[in-house]
């Protein structure tokens, strides 16, 4: 009896947690213009317009459902209100967002939307999510190409759009909105002084997940380049450009240029010898990340 009334309550919880995962999902309804209507209030005229839609789809594609998609973001309200409150807080600050950190927002946005979304339909869903990824997302490609460029007041300028979209739609301040990005959970028990010392990356199967790191991994730079549009205007896109290869073997590494070891210090990977000493990473998932437009994938 304890048995079947334990099954029942995992049952309910489990029905519980599923219920809230659908209110936040959707399905893109057919005709939906949302994204269209967004660009539609920025450009003056027809060619603007439609530079705008195409620089706001390439960045949803691109820089959004492309990157989020395997953590289940894609096509949810609570996954793209974390995109919006990570971009923000990546214009304003010059600093990729740790990812673990993304995690945990977009788990809290979802248990904080969940109710509120139940009951509304998939046409109304959309709208909203496609209003906080066009929001941000003409912030971060106007930041990123500053980056490449030295432009420093078009960095100043995506921080003012990034300012502006983050009081109209969060009613805060663009300083404070890197503050909902919640810190890790406090640590257990004081750790020994082997604990805290700085792992290498170990092949061995029991390494705690680290082995996975083994293999060949593949970089791409995002770049942003203007092209030709209607009317003489040009029309912004976002090219993701094959960088630097490299493979992973236990703790050490190796290019085409040379090779040397790695460790791991939380969620870092710190590379020391030829060719890319000195370098870190930030391990975002299955992903690595260098910096704002460097990320690496396993191939």
């Amino acid at each position: 009896m304890k048995r079947i009334a334990a099954l029942s309550l995992l049952l309910l919880l489990s029905a519980g947690a599923s219920q809230a995962a659908t209110a936040l999902r959707f399905t893109p309804p057919p005709g939906d213009a949302s994204l269209k209507e967004f660009a539609d209030k920025l450009g003056n005229n027809a060619s603007e317009r439609e530079q705008m839609l195409q620089a706001i789809t390439t960045a949803k594609t691109e820089i959004f459902e492309q990157r989020y998609a395997a953590k289940g973001w894609k096509n949810n309200v609570a996954g793209a209100y974390t995109f919006f409150v990570s971009g923000v807080s990546y214009v304003w600050t010059g600093k990729v967002p740790d990812g673990a950190a993304e995690d945990r927002l977009f788990a809290q946005m979802g248990e904080t939307l969940a109710p509120d979304l139940a009951g509304v339909s998939d046409r109304e869903k959309a709208t909203l999510y496609n209003t906080l990824i066009a929001s941000i997302s003409l912030p971060l490609l106007l930041y990123i190409d500053a980056e490449q460029t030295g432009n420093q007041a078009q960095i100043e300028q995506a921080r003012t759009l990034a300012a502006q979209y983050s009081r109209e739609i969060l009613k805060m301040e663009p300083e404070q909105v890197g503050r909902l990005l919640p810190a890790a959970p406090p640590a257990g028990p004081p750790a020994t002084a082997a604990a805290v010392a700085p792992a290498t990356v170990s092949s061995a199967p029991a390494a705690s997940g680290a082995g996975q790191l083994d293999g060949r991994w593949q970089c791409v730079v995002s770049s942003v380049r203007y092209v030709p549009g209607a009317g003489g205007s040009s029309m912004m896109m976002v090219d993701s450009i094959p960088s630097i290869s490299f493979d992973i073997a236990g703790n050490r590494y190796r290019t085409s240029a040379g090779g040397g070891t790695l460790s791991v210090v939380g969620h870092e990977l710190r590379f020391s010898g030829d060719d890319m000493g000195n370098m870190v990473a930030k391990l975002d998932g299955s992903t690595l990340v260098f910096d704002s437009v460097t990320r690496c994938d396993r191939r």
